[in-house]
């Protein structure tokens, strides 16, 4: 079972006890990868994790978001309110960002306020607090995770793996470490009523090398338009980050223990590898 296919009921019940004063009138729910989430109107908007690492996956990403508060950007972005764990499942509260996800905007109209954000967080004071690259799917174990999950996927996929995360590794020292928000893209922007966007979901923050960022827009518009973005250096160390992308999330998933989420994202990993496209979509 997935940790999203977990009846989150008990926890929201118990959540409207303890924060009652967080408006619970008419909340919308929803989920991402890792959490369930309730949206409560403009009070606030709270995620639980059910994932058996839950305590210490909220403390980090709780410590992220307020030391990403720190760093005196422009963007807008969530402060952190509260947090609270239960018997099996951990929560955090954050204020609302206001604004509608437009994911499916061309990239002629988002390729301004994707440079303007990324330029934000590359400027912005590094505060102090932020971990490391990776620390959200293993930190440092996170070969030796991705050499234990890949052991029986094939000799193709797990060569390939190994390659990949050799890559990543090489380029730790490369780049002046900034602000990097580890999950940058449209599903993590809105856009308000006057067009200004704002940038959601700091999980997996870090202080680290900017091209990170970089990363998930290639695997929405591709690598020739976000490199009109990023000088050729950039460009290149981003998609090396781009074709460990799956092989994160299959290591995050399988220290929560989502099986679910694992094989999904080991599927996309042997997937892209199959169509030559783990460093690029548009490459095939």
């Amino acid at each position: 079972m997935g940790t999203l296919e977990r009846d989150a009921s008990g926890a929201w019940s118990a959540l409207r006890s303890v924060w009652s004063d967080m408006g619970w009138t008419s909340p919308v729910y929803s989920h991402g990868a890792f959490h369930h989430v309730a949206v409560l109107g403009s009070t606030g908007v709270v995620r639980v994790s059910f994932a058996t690492d839950h305590e210490a996956q909220i403390a980090r990403q709780s410590a992220a978001l307020l030391a990403v508060g720190s760093a005196g950007l422009r963007t807008r972005i969530p402060k952190l309110l509260r947090t609270h764990t239960g018997d099996n499942w951990s929560a955090m509260a954050c204020t609302v960002v206001e604004g509608a996800h437009m994911a499916g905007r061309p990239w002629h109209e988002v390729r301004d306020d994707f440079a303007r954000i990324l330029n934000d967080l590359q400027r912005a004071q590094l505060p102090t607090g932020l971990p490391p690259a990776r620390s959200w799917c293993g930190g440092n174990s996170w070969p030796d995770v991705v050499e234990r999950i890949t052991a029986d996927s094939g000799s193709r996929v797990w060569k390939a793996a190994q390659i990949v995360v050799r890559e990543v590794l090489s380029l730790e020292e490369a780049g002046t470490p900034s602000l990097v928000h580890g999950d940058f893209g449209p599903h993590n922007i809105l856009w308000d009523e006057s067009g200004a966007p704002g940038l959601i979901d700091f999980d997996n923050a870090c202080a680290a090398d900017p091209a990170i960022d970089a990363a998930p827009l290639i695997g929405f518009y591709g690598a020739a338009k976000v490199g009109e973005l990023l000088d050729a250096g950039v460009l290149a160390r981003a998609k090396v980050y781009r074709a460990s992308l799956p092989l994160q999330v299959a290591a995050a998933a399988a220290l929560g223990a989502d099986r679910k989420l694992q094989s999904h994202a080991l599927s996309n990993f042997a997937r892209r590898l199959k169509a030559g496209s783990l460093h690029n979509p548009a490459a095939t």
